[in-house]
């Protein structure tokens, strides 16, 4: 189920929640390196050097670590927004999760959990 944002009207439907983590895009033979700026239910919002095509399925490849355990991610994607960013050298994209794992499921409810306790407002920031 969804965490709608509110009253608020907006086209997303699952709350966004900030972040700054490296990450390696891997896309058909090729890999390069991205930052992840926001995760939702639904999906996963970064920058990249590189532009890619909308519709476009890559792999995103990350490690978080959550009460002193390092999970390893590599997650399916669907690129559905591609924009460059103001200053002409990176790429805003947003990519739908084509599978939320259980591992998945646990690193949103560590984010939610997180910014419940450091800052209300922070979780629904629509920058990207």
């Amino acid at each position: 189920m969804s965490k709608n944002q509110g009253s608020v009207p907006n086209k997303r439907q699952c709350i966004r929640y900030p972040a700054h983590r490296s990450s390696i895009l891997k896309r058909k033979n090729d890999r390069f390196y991205t930052t992840i700026v926001n995760f939702s239910e639904s999906g996963i919002g970064f920058l990249s050097g590189q532009p890619l095509e909308t519709n476009e399925q890559v792999e995103l490849i990350f490690e978080v670590d959550i009460e002193g355990k390092n999970i390893d991610y590599h997650l399916p994607l669907k690129i559905v927004r591609v924009k460059e960013d103001h200053d002409g050298f990176e790429y805003c994209m947003g990519a739908l999760v084509n599978e939320v794992t259980p591992e998945y499921t646990l690193l949103l409810a560590k984010l939610e959990e997180m910014h419940k306790n450091l800052n209300p407002q922070a979780i629904t920031d629509d920058s990207i």
